[in-house]
């Protein structure tokens, strides 16, 4: 299963007890750990529309938490194998990474290879964060789908059939409908000229055309 999300990971515990180290660790008396993620960042709604594979238009119908963890090591190269040289015992402390990953029904392909999604179809959309074991794991970036009547537009990066989806970026790759069919984002630092569904769907078909 491809990263669900790109860059370096990091815990942080947000309690007042603090630790020293990287990751989220088990068997601790915390209940919220930070986890923090660099994404890809773009200057405009035209090259998140560009570099994504998908673009639909539809609302959650479903959540599970998941827990990630590395491909088992194999390899003596470390170039090619981070975890080369790494005991059994050393790589059974390795924390996973916790997603969330939501079941979106498909309302609306507004951009997408040919023979791809179509509407009624389900998709999975993988999140960094959520609760396990009574732990909760925030990325300070994501705003984790809701299920319900909320219709959401997402930009989607595709790992291949076995994969989840996930969002470009977690902000500006995320937005919602509103009844008048204009495109909002979700974060401050979303984009604000989306427009509307119809704008933006229009917008990727020439994007796509001159690929």
């Amino acid at each position: 299963m491809a990263p669900p999300a790109p860059g370096a990971l990091c815990g942080d515990s947000t309690t007042e007890s603090r630790r020293s180290g990287a990751g989220a660790q088990r068997g601790r008396s915390r209940t919220h750990l930070l986890v923090r993620a660099d994404y890809p960042a773009y200057d405009s709604i035209d090259e998140v529309i560009e570099e994504s594979d998908v673009i639909i238009r539809g609302t959650v119908v479903g959540a599970q938490v998941r827990e990630l963890l590395p491909e088992a090591s194999e390899g003596d190269d470390p170039a090619a194998n981070p975890q080369a040289g790494v005991s059994p015992e050393e790589a059974a402390e390795v924390d996973p990474v916790i997603v969330t990953v939501s079941t979106a029904k498909v309302a609306e392909v507004l951009s997408g290879p040919a023979g791809g999604l179509e509407a009624g179809d389900t998709v999975e959309v993988s999140q960094l964060g959520g609760t396990v074991d009574g732990v909760t794991y925030k990325e300070e970036q994501t705003t984790h789908l809701v299920k319900g009547t909320t219709e959401y537009v997402l930009m989607l990066a595709d790992h291949g059939p076995e994969a989840p989806y996930d969002l470009l970026n977690p902000t500006q790759a995320l937005y919602t409908v509103t009844p008048g069919e204009k495109v909002e984002a979700v974060a401050d630092a979303g984009f604000g000229n989306a427009g509307s569904v119809g704008q933006l769907a229009a917008k990727a078909r020439t994007i796509g055309s001159a690929r």
